[in-house]
């Protein structure tokens, strides 16, 4: 028989040390990525093109850091991303077209329609177990929802057309620099979730799924808990991230996310750093910015070169990402993807 003395203590250990983390540790990060996003505005409104550029990299933030928590933090290959992220922007896009609902509550919405489906998928990844089996697994349910979506009356190939721009209110957000404001507030909150994530017991214990199950058991603590809450909390963001996609775009088709997102989105959370809050970020500005300056220098076509490049330079070089790579060589970084004690902002 264990002793319930012995089982006691680590517990008691991990929840003293998670209430003594101070709220700046979680608020520092999102007004960081605030004051780096308002910085940025002179850049945006330069062009329309660096303006769109910009938007796609704030999509593509906000969707690389849903699906860096289902990937990062529980260390599970859950190859769906793409159909949490459709799922969210169909839904959304619908219930504001055909029903009339306000734009934030069809986000909110989109959200948890993605996390129900997120639900699903997190429940046979725990049944699975297997790596393999679970990317396999994953990657058919992405094909199901493909041709679902192709096949209903509603979507079909050519998708939802004519989709409103975003809006609180009265208020709609039209023109590129507020469209940038906006998804900057929308990644700020998200940062803000990741960071409180990471954070809190709840991160603490999803990591420890990936390094030791059993310990985790004999201290009393169910793994299956915490790989459900981190690929739900990414699927929410996914969701999110696909809606927001859709009516900035104003239109969402099958065709907009297929596998070749899904690898985008894994090369962005692999190369900007897995199980980090500034990760997802810095890997959409490299992989969706600089590939932009390919093309605009008539390179256009290197442009799949220079993704896979630079995904086997990380690989081979830097293998916890640019954030850990910085961490392990500068101490930049916390070994989270924070701000390290010396950075003139802490």
């Amino acid at each position: 028989m264990s002793n319930p003395e012995a089982t006691a203590i680590p517990e008691d250990e991990v929840s003293t040390d998670m209430q003594s983390i101070a709220w700046t540790d979680v608020i520092r990060p999102a007004v960081i990525v605030l004051v780096v996003g308002l910085v940025a505005i002179p850049l945006v409104v330069s062009s329309n093109y660096i303006g769109y550029v910009a938007l796609l990299i704030l999509l593509f933030s906000v969707m690389a850091s849903g699906y860096n928590m289902m990937l990062g933090w529980p260390n599970l290959l859950v190859f769906c991303p793409a159909a949490l992220a459709i799922t969210g922007g169909v839904t959304s896009a619908l219930l504001m077209m055909h029903h009339g609902l306000p734009f934030i509550a069809t986000l909110l919405i989109a959200g948890a329609v993605a996390a129900v489906v997120g639900t699903a998928v997190a429940a046979s990844v725990i049944v699975i177990g297997s790596a393999f089996e679970i990317v396999i697994a994953t990657l058919a349910f992405e094909q199901i929802v493909y041709y679902a979506f192709t096949n209903w009356e509603r979507v079909g190939p050519t998708g939802v057309i004519g989709i409103p721009q975003p809006s609180i209110g009265p208020l709609t957000f039209a023109s590129q620099v507020e469209q940038y404001v906006f998804l900057l507030v929308i990644l700020v909150l998200v940062v803000f979730l990741v960071a409180a994530f990471d954070r809190s017991l709840f991160g603490t214990l999803a990591i420890a799924t990936s390094e030791n199950e059993d310990l985790l058991r004999s201290i009393g603590y169910n793994p299956s808990t915490y790989k459900l809450v981190s690929i739900v909390l990414g699927a929410f963001i996914l969701g999110v991230g696909g809606a927001l996609y859709a009516h900035i775009n104003t239109v969402i088709t099958p065709d907009s996310f297929v596998l070749d997102q899904t690898v985008f989105l894994l090369v962005i959370a692999v190369v900007g750093g897995l199980r980090t809050v500034y990760g997802p970020i810095i890997g959409a500005v490299l992989m969706v910015g600089l590939p932009e300056v390919v093309r605009s220098a008539g390179l256009g076509d290197f442009r799949p070169y220079f993704v896979g490049t630079t995904l086997i330079l990380v690989i081979l070089f830097l293998p916890r990402g640019l954030v850990g790579g910085i961490y392990d060589r500068f101490h930049f970084f916390d070994s989270n993807g924070g701000v390290s004690a010396w950075a003139f902002w802490k």
